[in-house]
């Protein structure tokens, strides 16, 4: 099918970085509108933030444009990122790809739960970013326990979809939805707790998460778009303390222990 896609996000990965993997590994043509905060707090103000426009009042969104019929295009725009990724995961799909909705009911299931847990995660750590004293102690441990449940419940997760489907993808799979929430979501705590990189090793209690997570960034068209645009240098979230910078000197000033809490 034909494709037109823009994804609309503020200038930060977050929530919007599991589509962009999506679409830059596709290698389908995209556009990425990046909107500066303070120009959303204007739109804000001017009541340019419109349903047509931006569902929920928030962002990420993708405009899409695909016939429906055989003669007549039409042009979608979507929010929340599960939902767009669920859209992605089929419209991107090449012909004759098994998409997951014929997947058994209890694979799908496992797969939406895995998703969303990635995201739920990723928000809920980005969520307490707005205090310049969120990566340090107390809110550092209690950080770490949100992180360290999170691999530990997303390895057995995947420990059980590895009989259905292909958890770790070969570089002649399509990306998924949910191994893209995934790998965001890894990319974001190994920033803030570095240490975690060990347990994500072939010999670590996290092998699977780090297997998905180093296949993910080593497939051409991401490694190539990483390095071309520093993505790995952008910030996390819209506040002043979710910069790469903060958070790489908050790892320095206080590395945590390793410990199972």
């Amino acid at each position: 099918m034909d494709h037109d896609l823009r994804l609309v996000y503020f200038p930060v990965r977050a929530r919007g970085e599991p589509v962009l993997l999506l679409l830059v590994d596709s290698g389908v043509p995209f556009d990425l509108e990046e909107i500066p905060l303070v120009t959303w707090a204007q739109w804000k103000k001017t009541r340019q933030i419109t349903n047509d426009k931006f569902p929920y009042s928030a962002l990420p969104v993708l405009h899409a444009r695909h016939k429906v019929t055989p003669n007549e295009p039409k042009a979608f725009v979507f929010a929340e990122t599960s939902a767009v990724l669920t859209y992605l995961d089929e419209t991107l799909d090449p012909a004759g790809t098994t998409l997951e909705r014929e997947l058994p009911l209890e694979v799908r299931v496992r797969i939406q739960m895995v998703k969303e847990a990635a995201l739920f995660a990723m928000v809920r750590i980005l969520g307490m970013s707005g205090s310049s004293e969120w990566l340090a102690p107390p809110q550092r441990t209690t950080i770490w326990g949100i992180v360290n449940r999170y691999l530990r419940d997303t390895e057995n997760a995947l420990s059980e979809l590895e009989s259905s489907i292909r958890v770790v993808p070969l570089e002649t799979d399509r990306l998924r939805g949910m191994t893209s929430a995934v790998a965001t979501t890894i990319s974001l705590v190994t920033q803030v707790f570095p240490p975690i990189r060990g347990m994500l090793r072939n010999d670590g209690e996290y092998k699977r998460c780090g297997k998905l997570w180093i296949a993910v960034l080593e497939r051409p068209r991401i490694a190539a778009y990483w390095k071309e645009n520093k993505i790995e240098a952008k910030p996390w979230s819209i506040t002043e303390y979710g910069t790469a910078e903060w958070i790489a000197k908050a790892a320095v000033s206080f590395d945590h222990p390793q410990q199972k809490l």
